[in-house]
């Protein structure tokens, strides 16, 4: 469910609204730049026969797109789900599913995030980077993918937070 009235809601929820907004909006220019460099990889592979071994680059630039709008995706609703099941149920019944269903997805990137937090760590005590020619440093990337699932965790927190006071309280919030 996507919240339309945020005025009401939490401080809290609004922050997390905040960040995740200013984040996705940033983070969207990166398309340019993999853009850019897709483009001249094309160029440079097959006009000038002498290809750009950079995918590393173009790889984490699209990474950091996906994690960093993570977050951004959740709270404009533009997560996958289970629509084809649940929009035949009112609003409130599918706000009760999701509540129910909100532990499965705590666990889930809370288990996520300890994991890519252990290897982030390891990742920046090694310095770690990559085995090819061009010796791309790792360990920032991790920290990228720590920061995206933190901020997927973040918002799906908020979300839930919005969600309890639209069951407890169903005239405080609107939904679509």
């Amino acid at each position: 469910m996507q919240i339309t009235e945020h005025r009401r809601s939490p401080t809290f929820c609004r922050l997390i609204d905040a960040i995740n907004e200013w984040t996705g909006r940033v983070v969207a220019w990166l398309f340019i730049l993999l853009t850019l460099l897709v483009m001249m990889d094309v160029f440079t592979r097959y006009v000038l026969k002498n290809p750009w071994y950079y995918l590393d680059v173009n790889i984490h630039i699209m990474g950091t797109l996906i994690l960093l709008g993570g977050g951004y995706a959740f709270l404009h609703g533009n997560h996958i789900g289970v629509d084809t099941i649940v929009s035949r149920f009112s609003p409130r019944s599918r706000t009760i599913i999701e509540l129910i269903l909100f532990p499965i997805f705590v666990g889930s990137i809370v288990a996520l995030l300890w994991q890519t937090g252990i290897s982030a760590l390891d990742s920046w005590k090694a310095l770690e980077t990559y085995a090819g020619g061009f010796k791309f440093p790792v360990y920032p990337y991790r920290t990228i993918v720590v920061l995206g699932v933190s901020l997927v965790l973040l918002q799906g927190t908020a979300n839930f937070i919005r969600n309890l006071i639209f069951v407890i309280h169903p005239k405080r919030e609107e939904t679509s």
